[in-house]
């Protein structure tokens, strides 16, 4: 009797820990908001220092053709269901790590995606799992890792496109694990967007240089440009000059007329 009761015990600590016993009432609220007939297998409280990535998981029943759906409880917007993506936040994703576990990935958390996030299952109880995602303030870096990464951007017109050259040098030849983020105005940049952006990475010794183009760009496309790794930042202020703009865009448009001219004569010509 003894023995079972020392057994329940090391089980409802295991419980409240891993449920967020003694946690905030936001975190508990949260929580409350599961239906399921078992425990959540999976955990129920993310913690990540910001720009990391997060990853939120959800466990469905084995040998079951279960669809999710992961909502994001702050304002009500479905991020995923089954494999498709509904948000036009390029940093959220979901992938199956196996038969019976989806993992939502958010590949640069910040903190204002902090909260509550439900997995539904559809089966037939119509299982919900909730997960409390925190975003931790990431430690101040210390001087001598200051000194060992520099990250320098510099901006050019060529043609009518706008292209910035991001330069991160580190000391540690071996580094080779360098994620540079690219904002504009604070905000993250869609690459996925190809007819608007164009990215190249180069990679030596220690040293990453990336080449965005802004294709076809204008005045709407003026902002604080930024690219940052390691809270090494760097920005420059683009501003598209009306005029120049123009000058382009009227020598691309000569170049069109001249071939188009040169295609008409040709033409001509073979019918004389």
């Amino acid at each position: 009797m003894m023995q079972n009761f020392v057994v329940f015990g090391y089980l409802l600590i295991f419980v409240f820990f891993e449920r967020g016993f003694g946690a905030s009432e936001e975190v508990m609220a949260c929580l409350r908001q599961e239906r399921s007939r078992v425990e959540n297998p999976s955990q129920t409280i993310v913690n990540v220092v910001a720009e990391n990535p997060a990853y939120l998981h959800c466990s469905v029943p084995p040998d079951a053709e279960h669809e999710i759906a992961w909502t994001r409880v702050s304002d009500g917007a479905i991020l995923t269901a089954g494999n498709r993506t509904f948000t036009r936040d390029p940093r959220w994703q979901v992938s199956k790590k196996s038969a019976n576990i989806w993992v939502l990935n958010l590949r640069r958390a910040e903190h204002q995606d902090s909260g509550c996030y439900l997995c539904e299952i559809n089966d037939k109880h119509n299982t919900v799992y909730a997960v409390y995602l925190k975003v931790l303030d990431p430690p101040l870096p210390s001087p001598a890792s200051l000194q060992k990464k520099s990250t320098k951007l510099m901006a050019n017109m060529s043609g009518d496109e706008v292209v910035l050259n991001c330069t991160v040098t580190s000391t540690d030849k071996t580094d080779n694990d360098i994620d540079v983020v690219w904002t504009r105005d604070g905000n993250s940049i869609n690459f996925n967007n190809t007819e608007k952006y164009i990215l190249k990475v180069k990679r030596d010794a220690g040293v990453v240089i990336e080449t965005m183009r802004i294709r076809k760009a204008t005045m709407e496309d003026d902002g604080n440009y930024a690219c940052e790794h390691s809270h090494q930042k760097a920005s420059q202020i683009v501003h598209i000059n009306k005029a120049e703009a123009q000058i382009a865009n009227y020598s691309s448009h000569s170049a069109s007329l001249l071939l188009s001219i040169f295609l008409f004569t040709t033409v001509i010509l073979r019918f004389l």
